[in-house]
């Protein structure tokens, strides 16, 4: 659907033609519209570089800016600082410097062009000489500035209610785990009606060679998607962040923008830090921030964004491990309307920020740290496809979420790999027990989208009323067995599994009573941040007389 309606493109799809412009080339007219442009950088003034363009409704579809097509006032255009609205007849103007950018901030109703990989073109890259000299490859030379750089945009409907898949690490190392990604999670999405998707970084694992396969495969999907950048994702032979990014911007355009869709507001953010560590002269390391340049840009983005609309800011380490997020709070902390995502982590997390924790606005800010694709980077033993289990080390499974918008409302939902979308928990109890050892026998249930806004509840073959469960914060006992068992496999050349980490989404209780021997169904109920209901089941068989099969619980014993 996307590949007829929106034309694929190469890498510079834009025109040069010099057409219905708001200005001639002594500078501005008078309906041209600047809006809190700040003052140029040394680079820019010492270049005097300006991009000219248009912003058009591409009519004839043919990419170019002629005269069927339809010129379009007031659109955003930004050079990752400065933000312009077109014209009445669709002309911006714009400082740019060699090695930056200029994109266009797609707006409701309209989409830009995909490539033959569904990533959205949107963006003109300024590189006259091309990416310096790198392991892996950047950008070509781009040549002298064009006259004119031109948008094309095309009408798209855009229903309030949409939904947007969101993975987080999907982190190859190599096309083996390329094809991982492909038979565990896309194939289940393929011919998805989702509005687009969404990668929160580390889109491979720093072998950047990777990025060509792995956006084969998640082309396959059928939709267009947007990348966020990763620490894994950067030129570490590089050492200024200006550079880092050089391949990045190769396949996806710039490292942070904004666009519309429905009645929100999304705006990608790169918070991957570079820079040569004080007490280690020549070794050099990312580390978590926006940046006062970034920071500005989004301060500038959001002042032309209503305080009724949805903001969603999209980035790769979470907002907890991220130098500058006080100041970030400070620029979204008065709107009524504003979550932010990340990954990173490999273990999934919903955290709310008060006012005990640097947020200053009235209500807590939601912070969702996103499930894996790659899990536990593709780790532990492989099942029938020859796929790894990869359980995050809390407990959760490898997977992808899908995030729901109606208006300023939102709801997510947890979609774990190679299972049933309902499947939302595991109950973790011995495979079957004694019934003189049920009294005090601790049932652990993992709900893996859970958090501390959940209820959960359980009941015994049905006859029983509903009797709460209790969060913990504790190792999942089902990854400690995994873990235990997983040094076997490392010696047999697996990846091994990380050290458990303590589960945000973990929820106890002690069995009671003597139950009569055979087997009997345990349910368990959970109550979600939205008010909305899901069902877990199993079945225990209950033995007269031995000794049970123990669940493994407390720190794990193995420690790699």
């Amino acid at each position: 659907m996307y590949r007829e309606r929106f034309p694929q493109v190469n890498r510079q799809f834009f025109s040069t033609s010099v057409l219905m412009r708001c200005f001639g080339s002594v500078g501005l007219s008078i309906g041209f519209v600047v809006l809190l442009a700040g003052p140029l950088t040394a680079q820019t003034q010492e270049q005097e570089l300006v991009a000219r363009g248009t912003v058009f409704e591409d009519l004839d579809g043919d990419r170019k800016l002629t005269g069927t097509d339809r010129p379009m006032p007031g659109v955003r255009v930004s050079n990752g600082i400065d933000i312009v609205l077109t014209c009445d007849k669709g002309g911006y103007e714009l400082p740019i410097s060699p090695g930056g950018a200029v994109f266009v901030i797609k707006p409701r109703g309209f989409m830009t062009p995909v490539n033959e990989l569904n990533l959205p073109r949107f963006f003109y890259l300024h590189k006259p000489a091309g990416s310096p000299a790198l392991k892996y490859p950047g950008s070509q030379p781009t040549g002298p500035l064009p006259q004119s750089i031109d948008f094309p945009l095309y009408p798209l409907d855009e229903p309030d209610l949409f939904e947007v898949i969101l993975f987080g690490d999907p982190q190859p190392r190599n096309v083996t785990e390329v094809d991982y990604i492909a038979q565990d999670v896309v194939r289940g999405l393929i011919g998805s009606q989702s509005a687009f998707g969404v990668t929160l970084g580390d889109i491979v694992f720093d072998d950047l060679s990777v990025m060509g396969p792995l956006n084969e495969a998640v082309a396959l999907v059928g939709i267009p998607w947007y990348n966020v950048i990763g620490n894994h994702d950067v030129n570490t032979d590089m050492k200024t962040r200006e550079l880092i990014n050089e391949t990045f911007e190769n396949h996806y355009g710039p490292s942070y923008y904004s666009f519309d869709r429905g009645q929100v507001h999304f705006v990608v953010l790169d918070n991957i830090g570079w820079g040569e560590l004080t007490d280690q002269p020549g070794v050099f390391q990312f580390r978590a921030e926006f940046g006062k340049q970034q920071l500005e840009f989004l301060r500038r983005d959001l002042a032309l964004i209503p305080d009724e609309q949805m903001v969603v800011l999209m980035m790769h380490v979470p907002l907890m491990g991220t130098a500058d997020t006080a100041d970030l709070f400070r620029l979204i902390e008065d709107r009524p309307l504003c979550i932010s995502l990340s990954a990173h982590t490999h273990n999934h997390t919903h955290v709310f920020f008060d006012n005990n924790r640097g947020w200053n606005g009235p209500q807590p800010h939601h912070h969702i740290v996103n499930v894996t694709v790659s899990g536990n980077w593709w780790a532990g033993k492989k099942d029938e496809r020859g796929i790894p289990h990869t359980m995050m080390s809390d407990g959760g499974p490898n997977g992808h979420t899908v995030l729901r918008f109606n208006g300023g409302k939102y709801e997510m939902d947890y979609h774990a790999a190679g299972v049933e979308a309902g499947d939302q928990m595991r109950i973790i109890l011995p495979e079957y027990i004694a019934s003189s050892a049920i009294s005090g026998m601790p049932m652990y249930v993992n709900v893996f989208n859970g958090s501390n806004r959940s209820q959960v509840e359980y009941r015994i073959d049905r006859g029983e009323a509903w009797t709460p469960m209790l969060q913990v914060e504790e190792y999942d006992p089902s990854y400690l067995a995994l873990l235990a068992e997983d040094k076997l496999h490392e010696i047999f050349g697996g990846t091994r599994m990380g050290n458990a980490n303590l589960s945000s989404h973990l929820w106890r209780v002690e069995l009671a009573g003597s139950w009569t021997p055979g087997v009997h169904l345990i349910e368990v109920q959970t109550t979600d941040m939205h008010g909305r209901q899901f069902l877990g089941q199993r079945s225990i068989r209950v033995t007269g007389a031995g000794n049970c099969k123990p669940a493994t619980v407390g720190k794990p014993e193995v420690n790699y």
